[in-house]
């Protein structure tokens, strides 16, 4: 009986720190990556899923999962069938964490698709000149009901220990001039 509530404890407290976790934002271009790392516990079971298709003026998400370089899973069109609050054009991805570890999630429009098995081995879209969402017809764009227009995205992680968006590069090239500023104004006060 002592090892069996041992073992239900330790199950128990695999979970401890898991969290439900939502990030959303504005894609801006047709070439534009949402990327975010988290970290899962041995065991946890994961859901990731958008619902950033409201039938308006947003776009049509897909979503790559990647340990380390190595895409692991993908998906495009199946949110609804991850989480009830997703649309017909969300994405969506369930997995159980064998191990823990880190993964990195890219978030892009449906055909941004990848180039190979690796993130490093780039997507479609990687090389293009970035055309504005509001100007760009999304392959699975309807003229008639005028969507897909707009780059609204919400992500939901569920089950996860930590998770955070990765800066752009230029996101980064804006942040470097302030911390930089920083750091010299700490160096003159010490």
């Amino acid at each position: 009986m002592k090892h069996a509530l041992t073992l239900l404890a330790a199950l128990l407290s695999l979970n401890a720190g898991a969290a439900d976790l939502t990030f959303s934002g504005q894609a801006v271009n047709h070439n534009d990556k949402i990327v975010i790392d988290f970290q899962v516990a041995a065991g946890s079971s994961i859901s990731l899923w958008t619902d950033s298709w409201q039938s308006g003026l947003n776009f049509d998400p897909q979503l790559y999962l990647a340990q380390g370089d190595a895409i692991v899973l993908e998906d495009d069109d199946n949110g609804s069938l991850v989480n009830a609050g997703a649309g017909f054009f969300d994405a969506g991805l369930t997995f159980t964490a064998s191990t823990a570890g880190s993964y990195r999630l890219v978030l892009n429009a449906s055909s941004n698709t990848r180039l190979g098995s690796t993130l490093s081995a780039g997507f479609t879209y990687d090389g293009d000149t970035p055309i504005p969402l509001a100007t760009w017809n999304q392959p699975s764009y309807d003229v008639n009901a005028n969507d897909q227009k707009g780059g609204f995205w919400r992500l939901h992680l569920s089950g996860v220990e930590t998770a955070a968006v990765v800066p752009e590069p230029a996101g980064w090239a804006l942040m470097l001039p302030g911390l930089l500023a920083l750091g010299l104004r700490a160096r003159r006060r010490g």
